[in-house]
Protein backbone atom coordinates (compact mmCIF):
# COMPACT_ATOMS: atom_id res chain seq x y z
CA UNK A 1 0.00 0.00 0.00
CA UNK A 2 2.88 2.29 1.04
CA UNK A 3 4.47 1.73 -2.74
CA UNK A 4 1.11 2.60 -4.17
CA UNK A 5 0.82 6.01 -2.17
CA UNK A 6 4.72 6.76 -3.49
CA UNK A 7 3.74 6.02 -7.30
CA UNK A 8 0.35 8.10 -7.11
CA UNK A 9 2.78 10.89 -5.09
CA UNK A 10 5.59 10.83 -7.88
CA UNK A 11 3.00 10.54 -10.98
CA UNK A 12 1.28 13.88 -9.17
CA UNK A 13 4.97 15.63 -8.89
CA UNK A 14 5.68 14.52 -12.38
CA UNK A 15 2.55 15.55 -13.97
CA UNK A 16 2.48 18.90 -12.50
CA UNK A 17 5.48 20.01 -13.66
CA UNK A 18 7.23 20.19 -11.04
CA UNK A 19 10.15 17.83 -11.31
CA UNK A 20 12.21 18.53 -14.79
CA UNK A 21 13.72 15.68 -16.33
CA UNK A 22 17.76 15.88 -16.88
CA UNK A 23 18.33 17.64 -19.95
CA UNK A 24 22.04 18.30 -21.23
CA UNK A 25 22.80 21.47 -22.92
CA UNK A 26 24.10 21.68 -26.83
CA UNK A 27 27.16 23.01 -27.58
CA UNK A 28 25.99 26.23 -28.54
CA UNK A 29 23.45 26.61 -25.45
CA UNK A 30 26.59 26.48 -23.42
CA UNK A 31 28.64 28.89 -25.46
CA UNK A 32 25.47 31.35 -25.32
CA UNK A 33 25.78 31.34 -21.75
CA UNK A 34 29.81 31.49 -21.86
CA UNK A 35 29.72 34.59 -24.02
CA UNK A 36 27.31 36.73 -21.74
CA UNK A 37 29.15 35.40 -18.88
CA UNK A 38 32.01 36.54 -19.96
CA UNK A 39 30.55 39.69 -21.55
CA UNK A 40 29.41 40.32 -18.10
CA UNK A 41 32.47 39.84 -16.24
CA UNK A 42 34.50 41.82 -18.79
CA UNK A 43 32.45 44.43 -17.88
CA UNK A 44 32.86 44.98 -14.23
CA UNK A 45 36.33 44.22 -14.81
CA UNK A 46 36.34 47.25 -17.07
CA UNK A 47 34.71 49.37 -14.17
CA UNK A 48 36.86 47.84 -11.99
CA UNK A 49 40.32 48.91 -14.30
CA UNK A 50 38.27 52.29 -15.16
CA UNK A 51 38.15 53.06 -10.96
CA UNK A 52 41.79 51.44 -9.93
CA UNK A 53 43.13 53.83 -12.89
CA UNK A 54 47.27 53.73 -13.57
CA UNK A 55 47.81 51.00 -15.64
CA UNK A 56 44.64 49.41 -14.87
CA UNK A 57 42.87 52.25 -17.61
CA UNK A 58 45.82 52.44 -20.32
CA UNK A 59 44.00 52.23 -23.50
CA UNK A 60 45.47 49.33 -24.54
CA UNK A 61 43.74 46.92 -21.54
CA UNK A 62 40.99 48.72 -21.73
CA UNK A 63 40.39 48.54 -25.35
CA UNK A 64 41.26 44.80 -25.08
CA UNK A 65 37.85 44.61 -22.80
CA UNK A 66 36.00 46.69 -24.65
CA UNK A 67 36.64 44.68 -27.78
CA UNK A 68 35.77 41.13 -25.72
CA UNK A 69 32.40 42.83 -24.44
CA UNK A 70 31.52 44.00 -27.75
CA UNK A 71 32.13 40.74 -29.20
CA UNK A 72 30.78 38.35 -26.69
CA UNK A 73 27.49 40.32 -27.25
CA UNK A 74 27.40 40.01 -30.81
CA UNK A 75 28.17 36.08 -30.71
CA UNK A 76 25.58 35.68 -27.88
CA UNK A 77 22.70 37.72 -30.11
CA UNK A 78 23.50 35.22 -33.44
CA UNK A 79 23.49 32.23 -30.79
CA UNK A 80 20.56 33.58 -28.91
CA UNK A 81 18.97 33.95 -32.60
CA UNK A 82 20.17 30.22 -34.05
CA UNK A 83 21.56 32.43 -36.82
CA UNK A 84 23.16 29.53 -38.51
CA UNK A 85 25.29 31.17 -41.27
CA UNK A 86 26.57 33.96 -38.99
CA UNK A 87 27.24 31.91 -35.36
CA UNK A 88 30.47 30.63 -36.93
CA UNK A 89 31.65 33.73 -37.60
CA UNK A 90 30.47 35.61 -34.69
CA UNK A 91 32.26 33.16 -32.33
CA UNK A 92 35.35 32.75 -34.49
CA UNK A 93 35.36 37.07 -33.54
CA UNK A 94 34.32 36.31 -29.91
CA UNK A 95 37.51 33.57 -29.46
CA UNK A 96 40.31 36.03 -30.99
CA UNK A 97 38.52 38.97 -28.77
CA UNK A 98 39.13 36.34 -25.93
CA UNK A 99 42.24 35.29 -26.67
CA UNK A 100 43.62 39.30 -26.58
CA UNK A 101 41.61 39.73 -23.84
CA UNK A 102 42.94 36.86 -21.86
CA UNK A 103 46.64 37.78 -22.75
CA UNK A 104 45.93 41.30 -21.95
CA UNK A 105 44.50 40.16 -18.13
CA UNK A 106 47.24 37.80 -17.34
CA UNK A 107 50.01 40.42 -17.27
CA UNK A 108 48.65 41.63 -14.10
CA UNK A 109 49.61 38.40 -12.61
CA UNK A 110 49.33 39.78 -8.85
CA UNK A 111 45.26 40.95 -9.20
CA UNK A 112 42.77 38.39 -8.97
CA UNK A 113 40.18 40.75 -10.45
CA UNK A 114 41.89 40.62 -13.78
CA UNK A 115 43.19 37.12 -13.50
CA UNK A 116 39.49 35.76 -13.26
CA UNK A 117 38.53 37.54 -15.91
CA UNK A 118 41.20 36.00 -18.23
CA UNK A 119 40.22 32.41 -16.53
CA UNK A 120 36.57 33.31 -17.93
CA UNK A 121 37.96 34.57 -21.27
CA UNK A 122 39.56 31.03 -21.63
CA UNK A 123 36.61 29.40 -20.67
CA UNK A 124 34.57 31.23 -23.54
CA UNK A 125 37.22 29.98 -25.81
CA UNK A 126 36.80 26.72 -25.49
CA UNK A 127 33.44 26.39 -26.06
CA UNK A 128 33.30 28.77 -29.12
CA UNK A 129 36.00 27.20 -30.54
CA UNK A 130 33.91 24.17 -31.03
CA UNK A 131 31.60 26.20 -32.79
CA UNK A 132 33.62 27.72 -35.12
CA UNK A 133 33.74 25.29 -38.74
Amino acid sequence: MKSFFSFLIALAITTMGLIQPAMSQTTSEIAKGNTKHCADVCQKTLDYCVKKGGKHAEASVTNSLKDCIQACKSAFDFLNRGSAGLQGKSCALAVQACNECAKTMDAFSGDNTMLACANECRKTVGNCEKLVK
